[in-house]
């Protein structure tokens, strides 16, 4: 099977199921039933995979940032009750 464009993956990733297919059909020469037959067998073989743990914070700079800011602040309270 040929693969996917890497616009259509990254639609996929994004849980833009649809948007992936009338891409790929543009892709295809307006082929719909092909473009949904590929997009469906890929999702089959690759199912997305929802991040947990350090992989959302890798995913996501802001997140990280309010990770680190919110453990920061815990310290500092944790030094201020301990005095």
């Amino acid at each position: 099977m040929n693969e996917l464009p890497p616009a259509v993956r990254q639609l996929l990733h994004a849980n833009q199921r649809q948007a992936a297919i009338d891409l790929l059909s543009e892709h295809l020469a307006n082929d719909q039933q092909e473009a949904e037959r590929r997009i469906d067998q890929y999702l089959e073989d690759a199912p997305p995979i929802h991040l947990r743990g350090a992989g959302i914070l890798r995913a996501s700079r802001l997140n990280a940032l309010i990770w680190l800011i919110l453990i920061v602040l815990m310290a500092l309270l944790a030094l201020i009750f301990a005095l």
